[in-house]
């Protein structure tokens, strides 16, 4: 029923927003229905937490009229207003095994539970062998670890200040091929699947890697995205869109309302709007950072291994995820069956650290070469365009985003501050997941973690 107080009261604060609610009203119940589901039905998370504290500020003042429905019978999230009740933008996102939740967008349940899928058993761990490779604990006893030091720089980084949110949910941190140290939050915990949000990028990449390395396509291979076939686009290469060259138009903002929040809360085909954006430059002119680039690399890995949801699905997790005891995790698929590689990553801190330690042991886990080395160096070294990014990676070149960390660190960075950070002169991953929207604290609070804790290794007390 609407509520006559909250729409006399939105009415009046209409003429006085910023932005153009009614333009706006449709992403955030679409943002609000899609995270609402995510946090609850994929992390198993508080549903008054994520709605108060993760949801709300975000999409302010859709909360003074919102109506939302959560249904735990068939899994899923309904947003809709007291305004237009469940007309104009009611959002509604599903969970399911395997795929996490989708938003419905121009389709309805049975279209999307009509799109063929079955989800793939993970291999089971060991509860007794050490991480990366069993399910075991942190270590507690490294030899020449300061812990004492560790455990205070990994306490920092959930500290709340006065009039800053900070809301780190994980910490966790790896030092030459263990599990040293993790700590959680907010109702996270080692089994909780968290977002990584544009750390997914990085999955994305990774798994264009993996087909470079089994040979399935070159680097300087034009992006087998059939609709560009004879077109201005059929130039674009692999290369390009790992290096987000390909010079389309874009506008990555989640401020409101712009390509990426049209994308992703708005479009059931997401690869279809990312691949139809205009050429406004010749490929390798700029950088260009968006979630559409990464989109348009999802879109040619889902050609290459079958174009179907249950073939992309199958390979990354065959491939790549259960090729290195990675369990949790799940990518998100958009309503028409395309996996969200530019965003919609989820699996716990120790599976994030799982993609760090491939990383650091050049792409090798176990006996297997999942990643070429050739690959890992080739992702790590700075693109043409951007001295600060290489292949869906960033780069601490020169100390440029981390002053007091080893140059040549790297990292998977996420919206909120998701990271992970590989530093090979260090032997470290370090995991820091949370819901830190000030990009300035985000990077205050990462630059502080790993400080505190790169002081706590064997090679700063050796250096005392």
């Amino acid at each position: 029923m609407k509520n006559p107080l909250k729409t006399a009261v939105v009415l009046l604060i209409l003429p006085l927003t910023a932005c153009d609610l009614l333009d706006d009203l449709p992403i955030g119940k679409g943002y609000s229905a899609k995270h609402l589901c995510s946090f609850i039905f994929t992390s198993g998370l508080d549903e008054s937490l994520v709605r108060d504290t993760f949801i709300a500020p975000k999409v302010q003042p859709l909360p003074w009229i919102w109506d939302i429905r959560i249904d735990h019978s068939d899994y899923s999230v309904n947003v809709r207003d007291v305004i237009f009740g469940d007309g104009k933008g009611s959002a509604t996102a599903i969970y399911r095994e395997g795929k996490g939740c989708t938003l419905l967008i121009d389709q309805n349940l049975n279209d999307v539970d009509g799109i063929p899928f079955q989800s793939i058993t993970p291999p089971e761990l060991s509860d007794s062998e050490p991480w990366p490779y069993g399910a075991a604990g942190a270590l507690s006893n490294v030899s020449d670890i300061n812990y004492s030091q560790l455990q205070n720089a990994i306490d920092n980084a959930f500290i709340e200040p006065e009039d800053e949110t900070v809301l780190t949910t994980a910490v966790l941190v790896a030092y030459d091929g263990q599990m040293i140290a993790e700590r959680y939050d907010l109702g996270a915990n080692e089994h909780t699947r968290l977002p990584g949000w544009s750390m997914t990028k990085s999955i994305t990449g990774t798994l264009a890697g993996i087909l470079v390395s089994e040979g399935k396509i070159k680097l300087d291979d034009p992006a087998p995205i059939p609709d560009w076939h004879g077109t201005d686009k059929h130039h674009i290469t692999l290369r390009h869109l790992l290096h987000m060259s390909s010079g389309l138009e874009v506008n990555e903002d989640y401020s409101g309302f712009s390509d990426v929040t049209q994308m992703l809360y708005k479009e059931s085909n997401q690869y279809a709007y990312a691949i139809n954006q205009p050429v406004v430059t010749p490929p390798y002119t700029e950088f260009k950072y968006s979630t559409a680039e990464t989109n348009r690399l999802a879109a040619a890995i889902q050609a290459l291994t079958g174009n179907t949801q249950q073939d992309v699905y199958a390979f990354y997790e065959k491939h790549f995820f259960h090729a290195i005891d990675i369990t949790s995790a799940l990518i998100e698929f958009d309503a028409t069956g395309h996996f969200v590689g530019g965003a919609y990553g989820y699996m716990t801190a120790r599976d994030w650290a799982r993609i760090g330690q491939l990383y650091l042991q050049k792409g090798k886990w176990k006996h297997k070469q999942i990643l070429t080395e050739d690959w890992v160096k080739f992702a790590t070294t700075p693109s043409p365009v951007a001295d600060d990014y290489g292949a869906q990676l960033w780069l601490n070149t020169n100390g440029n985003r981390w002053k007091n960390v080893p140059s040549d660190a790297y990292a998977l960075v996420g919206h909120q501050g998701q990271r992970v950070v590989i530093v090979p002169s260090l032997k470290l991953v370090v995991v820091r997941t949370g819901v830190t929207e000030d990009r300035d604290l985000q990077n205050r609070v990462m630059s502080e973690l790993l400080d505190g804790i790169i002081a706590a290794l064997p090679e700063s007390l050796d250096s005392d």
